[in-house]
């Protein structure tokens, strides 16, 4: 009889670390794919960020704000994959998730090549860019309040929603933000245009004067 209780703890300790182990294999590939995925936003954030503080230190008042949201997007990041052990395997690998935050990136970067291509032309006046800035501006807030409210998946105050509920919370997410990039895309559109027609302008003026000089 004694030696049958050493047997049995033995076999409860093995089943433990077997149990143990079975759910390490099914964590590790989940949270090893988030860490590339992870790592892959912070290199883009991170390079925007690099580039948009050499052109600040230049002089550039626009490319602040790329360094400025870019380095926000990357702490609402770390935040949200810090805690995500807090949450499924199932919300950890949805899909979505990761639209959210490659869309929150490509929002920052369209607002950082197009200030830039708008900042260089001689046919935007000054006050025309800094109203420019100013709503590009509201968009870029608009689009991290989206990414902010991501985090709330992972707080404690929102651990009682099951899958589903934070799925469909998710998907709003990213609908919305989807949305705001459409939006930032269109009025870059128009300020791209707007930069088109007044080089066309003025270059028709010059072609005028021109002619009229010729004569």
């Amino acid at each position: 009889m004694k030696t049958r209780i050493p047997l049995l703890g033995l076999a409860i300790f093995c089943f433990s670390v077997s149990k143990a182990a079975a759910q390490l294999v099914v964590t590790a590939p989940v949270l090893e794919v988030q860490s590339g995925v992870q790592t892959g936003l912070q290199n883009t954030m991170k390079g925007l960020s690099s580039a948009a503080n050499v052109l600040v230190k230049a002089g550039v008042k626009e490319q602040e704000l790329t360094k400025v949201f870019s380095e926000k997007n990357l702490q609402l990041a770390k935040t949200w994959y810090d805690g995500l052990l807090q949450v499924s395997a199932a919300v950890r690998t949805y899909r979505r998730v990761q639209s959210v935050f490659e869309k929150q990136g490509r929002i920052i970067q369209t607002y950082s090549t197009a200030i830039e291509t708008l900042r260089q032309s001689p046919y935007i006046r000054p006050e025309q860019l800094s109203g420019m800035t100013a709503t590009y501006t509201r968009m870029l807030t608009e689009s991290a309040n989206t990414l902010s409210d991501l985090q709330a998946i992972v707080s404690p105050a929102m651990l009682q929603m099951t899958d589903a509920e934070r799925m469909r919370f998710i998907d709003k997410l990213d609908v919305k933000i989807s949305d705001q990039l459409g939006l930032i895309n269109y009025y870059t559109q128009r300020n791209l245009v707007q930069m088109h027609l007044a080089e066309q302008r003025a270059q028709d003026t010059q072609a005028l004067n021109a002619l009229m000089g010729a004569r």
